[in-house]
């Protein structure tokens, strides 16, 4: 198999002499995160609606290609402006959540993978990335069983990530919901500086057991001025004041970043923190810490290794190797994002890669099996 990630991949350092990045782009009602590292790589998370550019944005902030995209699930407001960010920028590597959506903002992302060749997977629990610096970014959700009949499938199964760049810790959790977070505080989740709010502060999220076990010292909420939707939620914003978190939202301070030196995290933004827990006239605040902190029961640290395949429908991936659907010229290997989408009636699975071959398909440009 094919590494997919060896251009991620860097010195695992003992000590952080960098400074990672993170930018909660103000995109309107939607998601954009950008990730640097002190050697330069950059990932995004999402890509807002396409209202606001996401190109723009990243070229104005120095990106000139793109080490991963992760889009963490296929609704608009965070797949939206992806079709331009694909257009624009070298892409070496892209994961989602593994499920299709009907809409033509999806289709055409789906298609620019495809025609574009870009190295595509499904993100699943387990996966991790070594960065630089000793930077790591793990995927924490969903799982190989993905959530079912909840209120929205495609939010309860967001791609959830975690970075850690030292003593310090970011979690970005997509539009995940009550389900997604019940999920995660039973595999062991422990407690996490700096979180991205779930679902723009959504009052579907943010569930007290889920406070209660990241402790988040600073809340992150990317959402749109005058929404719709009446983002965030009262419910929301209560439970994340009364939990003493410092909150920053994209529609009141705009673009918010975030910058770790491994020992803490200090926020910026273009302008005054609009709900600060500090008195006024303070600096923006900042998580430092005075010494590590064993890692929280059940939630041990992970190492860091290659994508892992992904199982195809109920099947294992080591079952199915090789799959192709009966309508399609080509074949996959068993972790590319596009093998997860072929249904069971459809499915052909080759053991061996010569098999494949032999069989007069070809190798799939998204995956290179």
């Amino acid at each position: 198999m094919l590494p997919l990630l060896l251009l991620l991949l860097g010195t695992f350092a003992q000590a952080w002499a960098g400074v990672v990045r993170v930018d909660i782009l103000d995109v309107g009602q939607g998601d954009a995160i950008l990730i640097r590292t002190p050697a330069s790589k950059a990932i995004l998370i999402d890509a807002g609606e396409g209202d606001v550019s996401v190109p723009k944005l990243l070229a104005g902030l120095g990106v000139t290609s793109l080490d991963l995209v992760i889009a963490t699930h296929p609704h608009a407001d965070h797949i939206g402006g992806m079709d331009d960010v694909l257009d624009t920028f070298a892409v070496r590597n892209y994961i989602d959540n593994g499920l299709p959506h009907t809409t033509r903002t999806y289709e055409g992302v789906m298609a620019r993978i495809e025609a574009k060749a870009i190295p595509y997977r499904t993100g699943i629990v387990g996966t991790s990335f070594k960065l630089d610096d000793g930077a790591v970014l793990e995927v924490l959700f969903p799982s190989a069983t993905l959530l079912t009949n909840t209120r929205s499938d495609l939010n309860s199964n967001s791609v959830v990530t975690r970075l850690t760049h030292g003593e310090d810790c970011f979690l970005f959790t997509g539009d995940s919901e009550a389900p997604t977070e019940l999920a995660l505080v039973a595999a062991g989740l422990g407690q996490c500086d700096v979180l991205k709010v779930a679902h723009h502060g959504s009052n579907h999220s943010s569930t007290p057991e889920f406070l209660a076990a990241v402790k988040p010292k600073i809340a992150l909420i990317s959402v749109g001025n005058g929404n719709r939707y009446g983002h965030p939620g009262e419910e929301t914003m209560d439970r994340l004041e009364k939990s003493g978190t410092t909150i920053y939202r994209t529609d009141l301070s705009g673009q918010i970043t975030l910058l770790s030196d491994g020992k803490k995290v200090t926020v910026e933004t273009r302008r005054a923190p609009p709900v600060p827990t500090v008195a006024a006239g303070e600096p923006a605040p900042s998580v430092a810490h005075a010494a590590p902190e064993a890692p929280a029961a059940g939630n041990p640290a992970r190492p860091a290794h290659d994508l892992t395949p992904a199982a195809v429908g109920n099947m294992p991936a080591e079952a199915c190797a090789y799959p192709a659907s009966n309508s399609s010229e080509v074949f996959h290997e068993a972790s590319c994002g596009h093998a997860t989408r072929i249904s069971p009636s459809n499915l052909v699975c080759y053991e061996t890669r010569a098999q494949a071959i032999a069989s007069g398909r070809r190798p799939g440009g998204c995956c290179k099996p």
